[in-house]
């Protein structure tokens, strides 16, 4: 019975599951990820009714097709991701371009090819050895944990498309023990299959991935003199490190035009080819880091003399060096990746200036929420640190990334841990119209209120820059010595007011001007609790807070704007629609067409050799697994 076989294959197959998840996120987005479940579904159930109609055929040569399916899977895995990165397929030009459609079902299909050979050696081991399934499924379910566990070790040490190879060379193995555990007469072919394996693992080892044209990686090493000089692989995504020899990187989220300093020498960080952070260049000077002060998030420095700081996404150490650059005496990073600090603390410790060894600056890595939960202290003043690319965010790319950063639970949790004079800063890019902006303040509207505050527009404080908008929460109410503060901190970097107590319309809109200050006109109507609730309905976007159960602070999308968004098509309206959204929606129904072809068709159009009799309808399984599909 091939119990150790089985257990590779399944170990395999959900190592190489997960992979692909990675993979897709690296070289396309993250949205892709959700496709893969379906598409792992999709194998399995199209080879469960190819079992099902010629099941008494392939059981006779069951010897000779279990390790032929299992090298098929360990063959296929490899080619069929080369051949679908390989594919011109972007989703921005989903709408417009009508091949898009065509190549996305393709890329479905391709990666479902896999798993239906991996599935179709599990079924044809469980039909063949139905009197032990209990041992076959308890080995096969080991399997699966295994190549769980082994894939978060893996990404550790190896590159993800190295791992793809990796995951080949198992499968191969699984075959050839195969072979012993069933004494096929195959063993030499089985043998000579592996070592040739072996050989082009050997040549494969170390290709790169085909990463997306649109991804902010490759826009930045289209600089003259861009190049990657270091590389690391975890759970949490592929970093690479990005030097610029000629045209020095220039990384300032929303810088002041009327700012005088540049930034030092930068070495760019990417997360999984988008989500770029910097390393700054720390050579002592402290003027170095004056451009700081002239970006929006650096408003708390300038209300009060905040000490202590806690800084909740610390990246490259910029947030850190603001503090430290406005004299904070303690300041705590908090840091999710410590290959990300790995890279500031140690790798590039020297060129940060051992920003994490100053004495000033403690390093946590730990999750935001888990290390803000857990805490016992009283901060002077929490940053939440700007961690996503604009390119990416402005576009809708993340409208499906899970976000329990900034969620009304997490900004109740965050509130709890600010002294009452303090203040919990958030900064996010600007975008039109307005959508993150205006459903952060609705969250915060929303958490002060839980919190027992009648009034919580006097404790909110909202400004912003060309790009970016920083928003202070603030316990006790905002003082007038500090709304005058903000007022001279905006004037001395053309930034504009877009919220503070005691507001004017007059006072809005002043430098960079939009033809209407919608955001006042947002942060008025949402603290008005008759008006809110119309507002949210009414507004073109979806601006509801999230809550962690709905952690989908991203989504924007409402369906009753997407005919507007179509008419203004020719006016480069299709920027305001959520790629992620639009093609979790492509893939539903994709899967719903490709599922009645390759599955419910076949079970119509050919006699499966079924020796019990069906006890419910073929259309009511179909539409639960579909149901199930969905959920997932």
């Amino acid at each position: 019975m091939p119990l150790i076989s089985i257990c590779l294959l399944s170990a395999g197959a959900l190592a190489y599951e997960l992979l692909l998840m990675r993979l897709l996120s690296i070289i396309q987005w993250h949205h892709f990820a959700y496709m893969i479940i379906s598409l792992a579904l999709l194998g399995y159930g199209a080879n469960g009714s190819l079992i099902a109609i010629f099941r008494k055929y392939l059981l006779k040569r069951f010897t000779a097709l279990y390790p032929l399916a299992i090298v098929m899977f360990g063959l296929s895995s490899v080619v069929c991701f080369l051949l679908a990165q390989s594919l011109p397929f972007n989703a921005e030009e989903l709408l417009w371009d009508k091949t898009q459609p065509l190549w996305l079902l393709t890329l479905y299909l391709l990666l479902a090819v896999p798993f239906f050979f991996a599935a179709s050696a599990i079924a044809l081991a469980f039909s063949r050895f139905g009197a032990n399934i209990g041992r076959l499924y308890a080995f096969d379910l080991l399997g699966a944990g295994l190549g769980s566990l082994m894939l978060i070790g893996l990404l550790f040490y190896f590159l993800p498309f190295d791992i793809l190879v990796i995951l080949e060379l198992i499968a191969l193995l699984a075959a050839l023990i195969a072979g012993f555990e069933l004494k096929s007469k195959n063993l030499k072919t089985l043998s000579i299959t592996f070592i040739a394996g072996i050989v082009i693992a050997y040549f494969t080892l170390g290709s790169s991935l085909k990463i997306s044209e649109y991804k902010s990686l490759n826009k930045t090493l289209l600089i003259n003199g861009t190049e990657i000089i270091d590389q690391h692989s975890s759970p949490l995504g592929l970093l690479n490190v990005v030097k610029s020899n000629i045209i020095p990187l220039r990384h300032a989220p929303g810088l002041s035009l009327n700012a005088s300093a540049e930034p030092p020498l930068q070495l760019g960080v990417f997360t999984d080819a988008s989500n770029m952070t910097v390393i700054n260049q720390d050579k002592g000077v402290i003027k170095d880091f004056a451009y700081l002060d002239f970006l929006s998030s650096a408003l708390p420095y300038h209300l009060n003399n905040p000490q202590n700081v806690l800084i909740l996404g610390a990246g490259g150490g910029a947030g850190v060096s603001q503090a430290l650059y406005h004299k904070a005496n303690r300041v705590t990073a908090v840091e999710i990746n410590p290959q990300l600090a790995n890279l500031v603390q140690n790798d590039y410790g020297e060129f940060a200036g051992n920003l994490y060894q100053n004495p000033k600056v403690k390093l946590v890595i730990d999750e935001a929420r888990g290390f803000v939960s857990g805490s016992k202290q009283k901060f002077d003043l929490i940053q939440v640190a700007l961690l996503d690319a604009f390119a990416a965010s402005a576009s809708g790319l993340y409208a499906l990334n899970e976000s329990y950063l900034y969620t009304l639970e997490a900004l109740n949790t965050y509130l709890k841990r600010v002294k009452p004079a303090g203040y919990l800063a958030i900064s996010r890019w600007i975008k039109l119209p307005p959508r993150d902006t205006l459903k952060l303040f609705a969250t915060a509207v929303s958490t002060l209120r839980q919190s027992g505050i009648k009034n919580p527009g006097k404790h909110l404080l909202l400004i912003r820059s060309w790009q970016t908008s920083t928003l202070l929460i603030k316990p006790d109410e905002f003082t007038k010595d500090e709304i005058n503060a903000a007022k001279q901190f905006c004037h001395k970097r053309s930034f504009d007011l877009a919220w503070y107590p005691g507001m004017q319309k007059t006072d809005a809109n002043q430098y960079n001007r939009l033809h209407e200050p919608y955001f006042y006109q947002a942060a008025m109507a949402l603290l008005n609790p008759g008006l809110a609730e119309n507002y949210f309905d009414n507004y073109k976007f979806e601006i509801k807070p999230a809550t962690d159960d709905k952690p989908y602070f991203f989504h924007f999308f409402k369906w009753k704007t997407l005919p507007e968004i179509l008419k203004l098509k020719a006016k480069a309206s299709l920027p305001l629609l959520e790629w992620g959204y639009l093609v979790l929606i492509a893939t539903l129904l994709q899967a719903v067409l490709v599922s009645l072809i390759l599955i419910i068709l076949p079970l119509k159009a050919l006699k499966p050799e079924n020796n019990h009799k069906a006890k419910i309808s073929t259309a009511k399984v179909f539409i639960y697994f579909m149901r199930l599909l969905h959920n997932t």
